[in-house]
């Protein structure tokens, strides 16, 4: 079984790669994922994985996490992955998804695009890592 990654205060290397790992799982799935990103929320100091998904509406919160629990469970043992604590699933109409979609656009593809103290239409992103905004 795959080990969950410690999910620390600083963006971590293994972090960004349990993050994509995960989301090319989901798309393995069919998890028709529009928006996948790590954001960090500096009340709690903590990073969270955010996949926004229109099937978040369709399915419900609960089916798609379990998306996410199948996608974790087909890792293979070396791999880290990321416990589901420390992710967030929410629908494309999520504000944060919407403020990104202005700033950023990357396609169907995973990338890896930084994206830190920036203001989008009036609200503040401490800061983040994009690996699809393509709504």
């Amino acid at each position: 079984m795959a080990k969950d990654i410690l999910v620390t205060e600083s963006l971590s290397d293994s972090m960004i790669k349990a993050g994509a790992k995960l989301v090319e799982r989901l798309d393995a799935e069919q998890a028709e994922i529009k928006s996948a990103f790590w954001l960090y929320f500096s009340e709690d100091k903590a990073w969270k994985l955010i996949i926004a998904s229109p099937l978040v509406d369709s399915l419900g919160p609960r089916e798609y996490y379990k998306k996410v629990v199948s996608a974790n469970s087909s890792a293979s043992k070396e791999e880290e992955v990321i416990s589901l604590n420390d992710i967030g699933v929410t629908n494309t109409a999520n504000q944060v998804v919407q403020l990104l979609k202005f700033a950023i656009g990357t396609g169907d593809g995973i990338s890896g695009i930084r994206f830190s103290r920036n203001t989008i239409n009036g609200h503040f992103i401490e800061d983040s890592y994009i690996y699809r905004s393509n709504l």
